[in-house]
């Protein structure tokens, strides 16, 4: 459905909740008094909230969501696009809703059937408060309209933890394992300024268009789900997946015991680790906090790949992934691509932020 009206590009306001009121209530409320008036309802999806000027989320993250995806039908002016309709869009290749859904992405006039807005947002917390600020990115238009709200973290611990006390429900709030998780993923992302001056990220030039995503287009899972990834490069190529966790080890997730070769075949999705089967998926265990989950590709298999294809054929089923140190990975990476400086070689690299905590 496309969109007739146009909107503010930024409308701001902010409440906060009294005691006793639902806060997740008090959103959604103020959320669609932005609406503009249509004879149907607005069919939205909701995206990710993150924590801060970080891609963290924690147990607040998927509360929020889930809390609007209840509240925001109860006014009858919208319609929910669930996390699965958007998933959907995204595999049939619609448009990429893992970058739609986070918050501050910019967004391009584009028409997608069935969905006008994705609602997002992040939040900070001082101990006591949680301080939200929501967005609306509308679509077709390209604008977005803005939202503020500061709750309580008592009020929240009595709507979603009511068995948890105000500095239980604080711990809630703020990601898993925090500064150890930041400081890894800016070892990840140590050449991030390369990127935007020399298109380079740990040395790898991003000439291979890559796709990375959860198959459930999930960034956040507690102790004992269970997560698969998708990978889909533009052309034919040789590719790792590694996820650097946040004790400072990375696991090669691919190859794997499932798949041990590293070349895929451009333009198609490639499931990680290579069976959507039930038993084959990855559990959610310790360590937990938050990870980056990369995907280093190139045209030619060169020493980083054929190191990696070594060890995964060197694993068992009960041990299927490889496990090496983060600075080592980051290493080897920085190493193999230097060595194919000066050939033809395309490289590309791809990474997200997946965080976990354990099971309430």
């Amino acid at each position: 459905m496309k969109l007739s009206l146009l909107f503010p590009l930024f409308l701001a306001c902010a409440s906060v909740v009294q005691a006793g009121e639902d806060p997740f209530s008090k959103l959604a409320t103020s959320l669609v008094e932005q609406l503009p008036q249509k004879d149907k309802p607005i069919n939205l999806g909701v995206g990710n909230f993150v924590y801060g000027d970080t891609q963290m989320m924690s147990p607040l993250s998927t509360t929020i969501r889930e809390e609007l995806e209840i509240a925001l039908p109860k006014s009858h002016k919208v319609q929910i696009i669930t996390r699965s309709g958007l998933d959907e869009l995204e595999t049939e290749g619609e448009f990429q809703a893992t970058d739609l859904v986070e918050p501050g992405t910019a967004v391009s006039k584009v028409a997608v059937q069935g969905v006008e807005g994705i609602v997002r947002g992040r939040f900070t917390s001082d101990g006591s408060t949680v301080t939200l600020y929501t967005e609306i990115a509308w679509l077709e238009s390209g604008r977005i309209t803005k939202d503020k709200v500061t709750w309580r973290i008592n009020e929240v611990a009595a709507r979603v933890w009511p068995s948890k006390s105000a500095a239980e429900a604080a711990e809630r709030v703020m990601p898993q394992n925090f500064e150890q998780s930041k400081q890894g993923i800016a070892e990840v992302e140590a050449g991030a300024e390369e990127v935007t001056n020399n298109a380079k990220l740990l040395n790898v030039k991003q000439e291979i268009p890559l796709q990375l995503r959860t198959v459930d287009g999930e960034r956040v899972y507690q102790e004992g789900d269970t997560v698969a990834f998708r990978v889909k490069a533009a052309e034919t190529c040789h590719v790792v997946v590694i996820c650097h966790q946040s004790d400072g080890t990375s696991v090669v997730l691919f190859p794997n015991q499932f798949h041990k070769d590293t070349l895929i075949e451009g333009g198609k999705w490639v499931d990680i680790p290579g069976t959507l089967k039930s038993g084959f998926e990855i559990e959610i265990g310790e360590p937990f906090g938050s990870d980056v989950v990369q995907v280093i590709a190139c045209t030619n298999e060169n020493a980083l790949h054929k190191e990696i294809k070594d060890l995964a054929a060197a694993t068992t089923k009960d041990d299927p992934y490889p496990v090496m140190t983060r600075g080592m990975s980051i290493k080897k990476a920085k190493a193999a691509s230097k060595a194919d400086l000066s050939n033809q070689t395309k490289w590309g690299e791809k990474h997200i932020i997946v965080s976990t905590f354990p099971k309430e």
